[in-house]
């Protein structure tokens, strides 16, 4: 069942209520809020806010690309807000806003922090206009994600100290979930830039004073996307520390079985010439010819094990 927010100003007073007062709301500034909505109540909306039927089909799919439609009586915007919960890689909500000259329409599946934070200050916000409202949600949602810029940061950090050490198959996998959260967020980012760079330009829905204001976010969502392309560098580098470190790894591994197997070259050389048991072999009938030879053998792997460290080969 949708949850519908009216909230609007009447002499200077805020006054609120649900959708049954949307049509005495509307001649005034007026903030629409809709949870988890549904067709009829976006139909029941639009009865009173005329909305396009397009905008209104984007509402009831989730999810939907960031994205700005312009119609001739109001603009939509659909914004995503990324999270990190742990080990689930990037996960973005979804805020649909309808903004008109007088009238702001916004629409979710779930609370959103933005969107609470400006309701309980929302008659600074709305006494400004409908415009500032929606500046006030997108400032928030767009501070919000630096502090998941940096957790990717100090993930990657991380992951570069203890590859550097001692690579694992389990600091592999941490580093592709940091690279994957890294495209989801460049995904997200890369087209809300350009929708509020075209929001920003609007100048029918808004205020000639607010363009610097949505300028604004939009280089703060510049800064986000420069530190994510950075990230993506960083973990491209932490990749191939890992890939240099399993190298390293198996060269010293190779270099130990190399040593060993040429170790044991001579010996088996010196096994087999005496496998070989001719009748006219000296050695055969001699007393301590087993004991010789095991001493010789002894006396090979001592001096190849010397002249090996000498040279460093081991």
């Amino acid at each position: 069942m949708a949850e519908v927010s009216v909230r609007w100003l009447q002499d200077g007073m805020l006054r609120t209520g649900g959708l049954a007062d949307l049509a005495a709301a509307s001649a005034s500034t007026v903030w629409v809020d809709v949870v988890a909505a549904d067709e009829e109540t976006l139909q029941a909306i639009s009865a009173v806010i005329s909305l396009h039927p397009l905008a209104m089909e984007d509402c009831l799919h989730f999810p939907q690309r960031p994205k700005l439609d312009v119609f001739e009586d109001s603009t939509f915007l659909v914004w995503l807000l990324p999270e990190l919960p742990d080990g689930a890689g990037i996960v973005s909500r979804e805020l649909d806003v309808f903004l008109g000259r007088e009238h702001l329409i916004t629409v979710h599946r779930e609370p959103l922090p933005p969107v609470d934070k400006v309701a309980a200050h929302v008659v600074d916000y709305l006494a400004r206009g409908v415009e500032w409202t929606l500046h006030g949600m997108l400032d928030l949602a767009v501070d919000g994600m630096f502090p998941l810029v940096d957790s990717l940061a100090d993930e990657l950090e991380d992951l570069e100290d203890v590859m550097l050490q001692d690579a694992k198959t389990e600091h592999l996998e941490r580093l592709y979930g940091a690279k994957r959260a890294l495209v989801q967020l460049h995904k997200v980012v890369g087209p809300e830039r350009d929708a509020i760079r075209g929001l920003a330009r609007l100048e029918a829905f808004v205020a000639s004073e607010a363009y610097m204001y949505f300028q604004d976010i939009g280089d703060h969502l510049a800064r986000v996307a420069d530190s994510v392309d950075t990230y993506r560098e960083v973990a491209s580098g932490t990749m191939d520390i890992y890939l240099s470190s399993v190298s390293n790894r198996m060269n010293l591994i190779m270099k130990q079985l190399t040593v060993i197997a040429t170790v044991f070259m001579p010996l088996t050389l010196i096994s087999g010439i005496y496998g070989m048991n001719f009748r006219y072999m000296p050695e055969l009938e001699w007393r301590f010819g087993y004991f010789g030879v095991l001493g010789g053998m002894l006396a090979v792997i001592l001096w190849m094990l010397w002249f090996f460290k000498r040279r460093k080969w081991w």
